[in-house]
């Protein structure tokens, strides 16, 4: 009999155990990053490191924007693109919350390059990083 109930012991701490794996998958969705949460904590980023690029748009009437979307990998893209035409991109994996910074500029680097420059957003998503 105890042979017995050692079997259903192991076997419940099994069950227990196939049933613990499962929630770290609700976990990270849902610590996922948003959209938002990736745009403001590369500005957060920027600022922090003193790049000069921020949210503000200059008024004087060059094209300068941001842009947020999420690509077919499913890493968010924060893209800001200067009066310069410059394209920087900063992909963002909403799960880990790292991100890698590429450049573009049309004319002198014609094809998406990575800088080198990596961080991780979830470092930058309160703003208090300056």
């Amino acid at each position: 009999m105890k042979k017995r109930e050692t079997i259903v012991a192991i076997m419940l701490c099994i069950a227990m155990l196939f049933t613990a794996c499962g929630t770290d998958d609700k976990k990270d969705s849902v610590d996922a990053i948003s959209e938002e949460q990736a745009y403001n904590a590369v500005i957060n980023y920027n600022k922090a490191i003193g790049s000069g690029i921020d949210d503000e748009i200059n008024t004087e009437g060059y094209t300068e924007y941001w842009d947020v979307s999420t690509n077919e990998d499913g890493k968010i893209v924060v893209l800001y693109r200067s009066y310069t035409a410059a394209q920087i991109r900063y992909y963002v994996d909403p799960v880990s919350g790292d991100a890698y910074v590429t450049e573009l500029v049309p004319g002198i680097i014609d094809e998406e390059q990575e800088t080198g420059e990596t961080f991780n957003v979830r470092d930058y998503l309160d703003g208090d990083n300056s």
